[in-house]
């Protein structure tokens, strides 16, 4: 084989895995994801733009009172046979064909824009210019709630498309108007790649079986943040760590920012029934990672530590306020003789009593 055919190969490869890379879906922002825009008929707010008939930033026109769902305003449209409302935008990177996506948004029914309406439903379609619907991407299915719910759009498209629309959509006659259609719409998220959300639970288990000091740090992979976390049906919280928590089996549950959720179940177990404090009798400073610390072996919830070591003639060498923080065997960074040394180990447990340890250890090598 010739160096030009190696050389020619290789740039086929180089330029397959660079299409590849950069054909990958990822995530597309919205511009202007609440809608914000002055009030006003027949306007919408920049970047989204008319993608037919005269679409409404509200509210306030034609007596549409509902607040807003974030922000401060919101488009509102009607639609009926031979009459579409839509809104459009330009995306900053197109959409890819069969990658699937999910964009999350709020809607409302009204039951007059102007006429009688009988249902909302919401058309999203891809396309290359702002009023195209080459490809029907997702509908929301006819619905009469009037107040802000959310909805997941879930799609994959056939074809490269620059252009979202969303359009006010006729699916069945009204007997009230010839405008069936009336929806408010609010709140985009970004369009996400969409990823599962899968969730583990790293676990501390408890001091001892009469403690309740387990912890559960949750950990999430896809999906997309922020994140809310539960544990044991009870409340959401933003935080991923649960601490205080008994021995025993737990369930903990998460959801994205597109309300898709996932399930964990964690074990927080206690290694030590009772609950109590022991300090060895003998270690060895041997950097072997074997005993090679004093320090106690602590299976309770303990405070106010402290741990004094002390010579033959009673000079303090050595001093922790820290349980994990022992001695090494070493005295102004060099090492003690071998020989036994007293300790004294103060601390208030679980229950609030205080105790006093005192003893030698046997520093051998």
């Amino acid at each position: 084989m010739s160096d030009l055919s190696i050389i020619h190969g290789i740039l086929c490869c180089w330029l397959f895995l660079t299409i590849s890379i950069r054909l990958e879906a990822q995530q597309i922002p919205l511009g202007n994801p609440s809608l914000e825009g002055p009030v006003g008929k027949g306007k919408v707010p920049a970047p989204w733009k008319v993608a037919a008939g005269t679409p409404d930033t509200q509210p306030g026109i034609f007596e549409i009172a509902l607040a807003p769902s974030a922000g401060r305003s919101y488009i509102g449209m009607h639609s009926g046979r031979g009459f579409l409302e839509g809104i459009a935008q330009q995306l900053v990177r197109p959409l890819q064909p069969d990658s699937v996506y999910i964009c999350s948004f709020d809607l409302a029914f009204t039951p007059a824009y102007l006429y009688p309406a009988c249902y909302g439903n919401l058309a999203v379609f891809g396309g290359n210019a702002p009023g195209d619907t080459a490809e029907l991407l997702w509908s929301s299915g006819n619905f009469t709630h009037e107040n802000w719910q959310r909805y997941h759009a879930v799609f994959k498209p056939h074809a490269a498309y620059t252009y979202l629309s969303c359009w006010a959509y006729p699916t069945a006659p009204c007997n009230k108007s010839m405008y069936g259609i009336g929806l408010l719409l609010d709140n985009f998220s970004a369009i996400d790649p969409l990823v599962p959300p899968l969730v583990t639970a790293s676990v501390t288990p408890c001091s001892c079986g009469e403690v309740n000091d387990g912890r559960i740090v949750l950990h999430v992979s896809g999906g997309v943040a922020p994140y809310r976390y539960k544990l044991d049906n009870g409340r959401w919280q933003t935080d991923s760590v649960f601490a205080g928590l008994k021995a025993g089996p737990h369930a903990a549950d998460i959801i994205d920012a597109h309300d898709y959720t996932a399930s964990a179940a964690a074990l927080v177990t206690s290694p030590w029934k009772n609950c109590i404090v022991i300090l060895p009798t003998a270690f060895s400073p041997n950097h072997d990672g074997q005993n090679d610390i004093f320090r106690p072996k602590v299976y309770d919830a303990i405070h106010d530590y402290r741990l004094s070591i002390y010579d033959r003639w009673g000079a303090l060498l050595f001093v922790s306020n820290a349980p994990e923080a022992g001695w090494d065997g070493e005295v102004k960074g060099a090492p003690a003789g071998v020989q036994a040394y007293v300790y004294v180990c103060s601390y208030t447990d679980s229950r609030g009593e205080q105790h006093l340890l005192k003893g030698t250890v046997m520093l051998v090598r």
